[in-house]
């Protein structure tokens, strides 16, 4: 695996200030800059961002009953005054239609990462019809748990090794316990905004699950040669 490229991203999803602290303190010890899809104000959010230890991109939900308004418009308003220069773009649920694409091409996003090709080999930017360079996620924690993958890396490593693009997606809320099935998640997933280090410590899966598979991924890549680069650093060579 020669200079293989991977990105590490994270849909918020209205995680609390721990779980995006310790998200992105973890992969800062690894040498890593994520880009966080964000969903609402954070404080931990805006220091990343400003000690250059993240790249932000804009997490719209167009789902029904959103927080982040009512209509297309209102709802990009709320993002982009979140993160007025996002990196990229990624809906909450991957939610898109052709309305949605075209005001998000309006609003300059040149870049999406709106789809989710779960461990699909010789994944290629796709061409968007509203000029969007659209990057498919490769990996992602509750679509992996959802089609009853194991949280064991052997099983994977063909798939990791193809060619393609490699952009990971783990959500540092599900990523802090270590969530490893839908039935854990849900089970605490009332704790989404508020999760505390106390709490995180006392409730946090043991064994195997998505933050065990991530430091795997991350000590398979680096033990082939392989590289974790930002997403704008994957753009600049699009």
């Amino acid at each position: 695996m020669a200079k293989a490229r991977f990105v590490l991203t994270g849909d918020v999803d209205w995680a609390s200030e721990h779980c995006i602290e310790r998200y992105v303190d973890h992969a800062a010890a690894h040498g890593i800059v994520p880009t966080l899809f964000v969903t609402h104000r954070s404080p931990a959010i805006e220091r990343a961002a400003a000690a250059g230890r993240v790249d932000l991109g804009i997490h719209p939900n167009f789902l029904k009953g959103s927080s982040h308004g009512s209509s297309i418009e209102e709802i990009l308003d709320f993002v982009f005054d979140l993160v007025p220069r996002p990196v990229a773009s990624r809906s909450h649920c991957f939610a898109d239609d052709s309305h949605i694409s075209a005001a998000l091409a309006r609003r300059g996003i040149t870049v999406d990462s709106n789809i989710c090709c779960h461990l699909q080999e010789g994944l290629p930017v796709l061409d968007h019809w509203n000029g969007v360079k659209r990057l498919p996620v490769f990996f992602e924690d509750d679509v992996h748990w959802e089609q009853g993958g194991t949280w064991d890396l052997a099983d994977y490593r063909a798939a990791f090794a193809s060619p393609g693009l490699k952009i990971l997606n783990f959500h540092p809320f599900m990523w802090t316990l270590n969530a490893p099935d839908e039935a854990f998640y849900t089970a605490h997933r009332a704790h989404i905004p508020t999760l505390t280090e106390a709490e995180a410590e006392a409730i946090r899966h043991q064994g195997p699950g998505s933050a065990t598979f991530l430091d795997e991924i991350i000590a398979w890549v680096r033990a082939g040669g392989g590289e974790f680069v930002s997403l704008p650093q994957l753009c600049e060579t699009l």
